[in-house]
């Protein structure tokens, strides 16, 4: 809760935590677990499975997704100050989520409008760009942005332009196109050289 927007006493609510930055915690939210939540996704899809659940069982998404969201995790703990083994502990939390077998979440569902989540400020490209920024790694959030062009949807527009894009003009071109990452950036070269990977 932010503290800065009560009127008068602020009450003592169990289970509440009050801050005086809930941007940070915002972000913590959108950088973590829509982070995590759509790589698997777009991992899951390309492995062949058809739910959340069933993607992170995959022992190599599982690490995958641990991995990128430790890598934008780190950028959080650098600019807002994060406890790191309370952030670590906030991960693993999401993963067992992800994991829960009560929720039957479709890894269609969750990759939709892959142009929205690799837009500069969301999802993917803003951890990218932080890592940069604070030069931590980043090898697994790449990985999650090179699987993310190769979501295929013919249900989804953007999906689908997406592919007709890159068909057009390639990798590279598609990364500064959608994602505003410049072609000649080591970072558009790596996930050029992932994509012909995956």
């Amino acid at each position: 809760m932010d503290d800065q927007q009560f009127k008068g006493e602020i009450p003592a609510i169990n289970g509440m935590e009050r801050t005086s930055n809930l941007m940070a915690y915002v972000e913590r939210k959108l950088f973590t677990l829509n982070t995590g939540h759509c790589i698997t996704a777009y991992l899951g899809c390309l492995a062949g499975y058809r739910t959340i659940r069933e993607a992170i069982g995959d022992p190599v998404i599982r690490t995958d997704v641990m991995q990128a969201m430790m890598e934008s995790g780190e950028v959080l703990i650098q600019r807002y100050g994060f406890d790191r083994d309370a952030h670590y502990a906030y991960i693993d939390k999401i993963i067992e989520r992800f994991a829960n077998p009560y929720l039957i979440d479709e890894v269609s569902r969750v990759g939709r409008e892959p142009i929205r989540k690799l837009g500069k400020n969301d999802r993917l490209i803003r951890p990218l760009l932080g890592t940069i920024e604070y030069g931590t790694a980043n090898d697994a959030l790449l990985k999650g942005i090179a699987a993310a062009l190769k979501y295929k949807n013919a249900t989804d527009p953007q999906a689908t332009e997406l592919q007709d894009y890159l068909q057009q003009h390639g990798v590279t071109k598609t990364l500064a196109h959608y994602c505003g990452l410049a072609e000649t950036s080591k970072e558009a070269q790596s996930i050029e050289s992932i994509y012909s990977q995956l």
